[in-house]
Protein backbone atom coordinates (compact mmCIF):
# COMPACT_ATOMS: atom_id res chain seq x y z
CA UNK A 1 0.00 0.00 0.00
CA UNK A 2 1.35 3.24 -0.54
CA UNK A 3 2.48 5.46 1.98
CA UNK A 4 2.14 8.84 -0.03
CA UNK A 5 -1.63 10.03 -0.29
CA UNK A 6 -1.49 13.05 -1.90
CA UNK A 7 -1.39 12.95 -6.11
CA UNK A 8 -0.11 16.12 -7.89
CA UNK A 9 -0.33 16.51 -11.56
CA UNK A 10 1.08 19.07 -13.72
CA UNK A 11 2.04 19.99 -17.03
CA UNK A 12 5.73 20.71 -18.83
CA UNK A 13 6.81 21.88 -22.12
CA UNK A 14 8.21 19.42 -24.07
CA UNK A 15 11.73 20.19 -23.67
CA UNK A 16 11.19 20.74 -20.02
CA UNK A 17 9.97 17.06 -19.21
CA UNK A 18 13.28 16.09 -21.46
CA UNK A 19 15.43 17.59 -19.38
CA UNK A 20 13.69 16.20 -16.01
CA UNK A 21 14.21 13.01 -17.32
CA UNK A 22 17.71 13.19 -18.16
CA UNK A 23 18.20 14.82 -14.99
CA UNK A 24 16.64 11.85 -13.02
CA UNK A 25 18.40 9.58 -14.96
CA UNK A 26 21.99 11.22 -14.78
CA UNK A 27 21.22 10.91 -10.90
CA UNK A 28 20.07 7.49 -10.85
CA UNK A 29 16.83 8.51 -9.26
CA UNK A 30 12.48 8.27 -10.80
CA UNK A 31 11.46 11.30 -11.94
CA UNK A 32 9.52 11.13 -8.45
CA UNK A 33 12.20 10.57 -6.99
CA UNK A 34 14.39 13.02 -7.98
CA UNK A 35 11.24 16.08 -7.46
CA UNK A 36 10.93 15.05 -3.86
CA UNK A 37 14.47 15.39 -3.46
CA UNK A 38 14.50 18.66 -5.02
CA UNK A 39 11.21 19.95 -2.78
CA UNK A 40 13.31 18.45 0.46
CA UNK A 41 15.75 20.72 -0.37
CA UNK A 42 18.30 18.82 -1.42
CA UNK A 43 19.88 18.48 -4.71
CA UNK A 44 20.85 15.53 -6.86
CA UNK A 45 23.79 15.11 -8.75
CA UNK A 46 24.71 13.02 -11.55
CA UNK A 47 26.88 10.01 -10.63
CA UNK A 48 30.34 10.37 -12.35
CA UNK A 49 31.70 7.66 -14.89
CA UNK A 50 32.81 4.12 -13.53
CA UNK A 51 36.72 5.61 -14.75
CA UNK A 52 36.46 7.47 -11.62
CA UNK A 53 37.03 5.34 -9.00
CA UNK A 54 40.44 3.79 -10.67
CA UNK A 55 41.46 7.57 -10.24
CA UNK A 56 40.27 7.57 -7.05
CA UNK A 57 42.00 4.49 -5.91
CA UNK A 58 45.15 5.22 -7.77
CA UNK A 59 44.91 8.92 -5.67
CA UNK A 60 44.56 7.07 -2.45
CA UNK A 61 47.71 4.37 -3.24
CA UNK A 62 49.79 7.32 -3.96
CA UNK A 63 48.90 9.22 -0.67
CA UNK A 64 50.07 5.87 1.11
CA UNK A 65 53.21 5.64 -0.95
CA UNK A 66 53.83 9.30 0.04
CA UNK A 67 53.14 8.94 3.64
CA UNK A 68 55.36 6.04 4.04
CA UNK A 69 58.50 8.53 1.95
CA UNK A 70 57.59 10.91 4.87
CA UNK A 71 57.78 8.85 7.50
CA UNK A 72 60.77 7.30 6.18
CA UNK A 73 62.13 10.64 5.74
CA UNK A 74 61.34 11.43 9.29
CA UNK A 75 62.87 8.27 10.78
CA UNK A 76 66.12 8.44 8.67
CA UNK A 77 66.59 12.39 8.56
CA UNK A 78 66.60 12.40 5.08
CA UNK A 79 64.11 12.79 1.71
CA UNK A 80 64.93 10.21 -0.99
CA UNK A 81 64.42 13.29 -3.50
CA UNK A 82 64.01 10.93 -6.49
CA UNK A 83 61.18 8.65 -5.14
CA UNK A 84 59.53 11.32 -3.87
CA UNK A 85 59.46 13.33 -7.15
CA UNK A 86 58.27 10.74 -8.74
CA UNK A 87 55.14 9.90 -6.66
CA UNK A 88 54.32 13.63 -7.27
CA UNK A 89 54.43 13.29 -10.74
CA UNK A 90 52.08 10.52 -10.68
CA UNK A 91 49.51 12.50 -8.48
CA UNK A 92 50.00 15.24 -11.04
CA UNK A 93 49.28 12.67 -14.02
CA UNK A 94 46.32 11.62 -11.77
CA UNK A 95 44.90 14.89 -11.55
CA UNK A 96 45.28 15.91 -15.42
CA UNK A 97 43.56 12.38 -16.29
CA UNK A 98 40.89 13.28 -13.77
CA UNK A 99 40.28 16.96 -15.19
CA UNK A 100 40.90 15.37 -18.93
CA UNK A 101 37.43 13.26 -17.91
CA UNK A 102 35.67 16.20 -16.12
CA UNK A 103 35.87 18.26 -19.47
CA UNK A 104 34.81 15.32 -22.03
CA UNK A 105 32.33 13.97 -20.19
CA UNK A 106 30.97 16.33 -18.02
CA UNK A 107 27.21 16.32 -18.39
CA UNK A 108 25.77 20.15 -18.29
CA UNK A 109 22.84 20.32 -16.03
CA UNK A 110 20.54 23.88 -15.22
CA UNK A 111 22.48 26.20 -17.23
CA UNK A 112 25.67 24.51 -15.97
CA UNK A 113 25.09 25.42 -12.66
CA UNK A 114 23.44 22.60 -10.45
CA UNK A 115 20.26 20.46 -11.26
CA UNK A 116 17.82 22.09 -9.14
CA UNK A 117 18.27 25.00 -12.18
CA UNK A 118 19.44 27.63 -9.07
CA UNK A 119 20.26 30.62 -11.17
CA UNK A 120 18.09 30.38 -14.07
CA UNK A 121 15.59 32.30 -14.83
CA UNK A 122 12.09 30.57 -14.30
CA UNK A 123 9.26 31.02 -16.47
CA UNK A 124 6.01 31.19 -15.98
CA UNK A 125 2.81 30.03 -17.55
Amino acid sequence: MRKRKVPIQFYLYEDEAKELKEWAKASKRSMSQYLRELIQGFQPVAFPPAEYSQVIWELQKIGVNMNQIASKAHSLGFVDDREYQANADKIWRCVASLSEQLVRGGVKFGYNEDMGGQGTTPTTD
